[in-house]
């Protein structure tokens, strides 16, 4: 039976799966102004997962709606049983996909031999996708990852992940001990895409890209089926859309629509202090940015923040039409374990 992954049209895009960023109103924020081919949930551990309540936090790390299809859950986790059982609940729970992080550096998720620890075990890493995948039963299975560890090791350790067939390798070019302080080595992207054609597996690439017209060349270059953007949706909502450079009233526009959806949505269940992560993606590069965005970072709340705005569209003698909360397009579907 194929997935939905083999009916998407290369080179495909995908909105990155982002901790405390990734969660439901922000995939809807993307995808009003541009369209990824695929959007992932943030990740969530297998064990929270399983728990006899699911916790709020996790409720809403869970929620999606329709118009968000194909989504996918991303989990990490160590332990092949409680792979297993989270794979069920997620095709229970109506994902269209799953994906394994096998490449987040935090110390928290490695300290339990999950995320970028199973680079350094790859037949743990070889039992958690067979386990996903029994557990999916049909329903697709990735795997997100990086090109080693300590050093660049992608032809034995791709070689180990494509051993066990998921159906997509998503690679991040850079090191675990490299995080995000280089540059992309796209050309082990393209050495994994052949490793992973070869084995039957599509392959998506990920890492410093900051447009579709970048993503599609790259996508020609590197030979991979997909492109994951990440970072370059930050201050760029417009990012998977065709010639997406944006005039700085554009873009402090959205980001007021951003902070509005936020703060409507959420209500009081998420800190306001969280939007502040984003401020200086939008703001940087523009005429008295440094003390726009100062005051940004000094808001105490949503409000304060947009107040702050629509101050500068004064001075600017910009019309600041005041932004709208619009909720979700249908209603969400939440998680239980049932």
């Amino acid at each position: 039976m194929r997935h939905f992954w083999q009916h998407l049209k290369p080179p495909f895009f995908v909105l990155a799966p982002m901790a405390d960023v990734t969660d439901v109103v922000f995939r809807h924020f993307v995808l009003r102004y541009s369209r990824p081919e695929v959007v992932y949930t943030e990740f969530m551990a297998t064990k929270a997962l399983l728990a006899r309540t699911i916790p709020a936090s996790l409720r809403q790390a869970l929620s999606f709606s329709e118009s968000e299809r194909p989504i996918v859950a991303q989990v990490f986790g160590a332990e092949p049983a409680e792979m297993f059982a989270s794979a069920q609940l997620i095709r229970r729970l109506g994902f269209d996909g799953m994906d394994i992080n096998m490449g987040c550096p935090d110390r928290r998720v490695e300290r339990h031999g999950a995320g970028a620890a199973l680079i350094r075990d790859p037949s743990r890493a070889q039992a958690l996708i067979q386990a996903a995948k029994a557990g999916l039963d049909g329903l697709p299975l990735s795997v997100k990852t990086r090109i080693g560890y300590h050093s660049m090791e992608t032809a034995a350790w791709i070689g180990a992940v494509l051993a066990a067939q998921p159906d997509v390798l998503v690679l991040h070019g850079r090191t675990r001990q490299e995080l995000s302080a280089v540059p992309a080595h796209w050309d082990e992207i393209a050495l994994a895409a052949r490793l992973a054609h070869d084995a039957g597996v599509l392959c998506v690439g990920n890492g410093d890209i900051h447009s579709r017209e970048q993503g599609e060349d790259y996508a020609r270059r590197f030979g991979v089926d997909g492109v994951m953007i990440g970072r370059g949706v930050f201050g760029n909502p417009w990012v998977f859309a065709p010639h997406a450079d944006r005039s700085e009233a554009e873009k402090l526009q959205a980001l007021a629509d951003l902070i509005t959806q936020f703060s409507g949505f959420w209500q009081t269940t998420k800190n306001d202090q969280s939007l502040k992560k984003h401020f200086k993606a939008y703001v940087a590069g523009f005429p008295s940015s440094p003390a726009l965005c100062g005051r940004l970072l000094a808001s105490r709340s949503a409000g304060e923040a947009i107040d702050t705005l629509a101050a500068y569209f004064h001075h600017q003698g910009w019309p600041f039409p005041e932004p709208v909360y619009r909720p979700t397009p249908e209603p969400l579907i939440h998680a239980t374990h049932a």
